[in-house]
């Protein structure tokens, strides 16, 4: 019984922490619909200043850099070696693709719809990437434990993938 407590305790605290990273997203998109919505523009969404898509897009390829580490993570740990070679490889493309994602907004204004939509390609290829990478694992014991996390890993990236192309609409509506 004691070991369930702290299993519990801990995928109640990655719920809290990946439900809460939602709201970083949430916010520029909240201020670029106000912005497209009001007589200044999308062009006149700002946090702190900063440009409201730009925020988002940083925040976006740093969450995907994020799970692309945890990715790294899971294979290193992992029990299926035949496929770490290629997640490995994987993963490090996708960070590289997010980090590229951040310079390419200052390229121009198009590349900056481009770097949304590279960052929602990311977000979808990581979570399928994930799921064979569990579906690959021979630990029967976790189903359970990977049940729960896989639906709040699905939930987020549909989420997250939905802003996303809430951002590209928007930036499409303003070209």
């Amino acid at each position: 019984m004691d070991t369930v407590r702290p299993q519990q305790s801990v995928s109640q605290l990655v719920n809290l922490l990946g439900f809460a990273g939602l709201i970083p997203f949430v916010i520029p998109v909240v201020l670029m619909v106000q912005g497209a919505l009001s007589a200044n523009g999308f062009e006149s969404a700002a946090l702190f200043g900063l440009y409201a898509p730009y925020v988002f897009i940083t925040y976006s390829a740093i969450i995907l850099s994020f799970l692309c580490g945890a990715l790294w993570g899971k294979t290193v740990s992992g029990s299926c070696r035949q496929t770490s070679n290629a997640v490995l490889i994987f993963s490090n493309l996708i960070a590289l693709c997010a980090w590229s994602c951040t310079l390419l907004i200052y390229l121009a204004p198009i590349m900056s719809i481009f770097a949304v939509t590279l960052l929602l390609a990311g977000f979808l290829a990581v979570l399928f990437c994930e799921r064979e990478l569990m579906a690959a694992q021979e630990e029967p014991d976790n189903n359970l434990r990977l049940s729960s996390y896989w639906k709040m890993r699905v939930q987020l990236t549909l989420m997250v993938s939905a802003l996303h192309l809430v951002v590209v609409y928007l930036m499409i509506l303003e070209f």
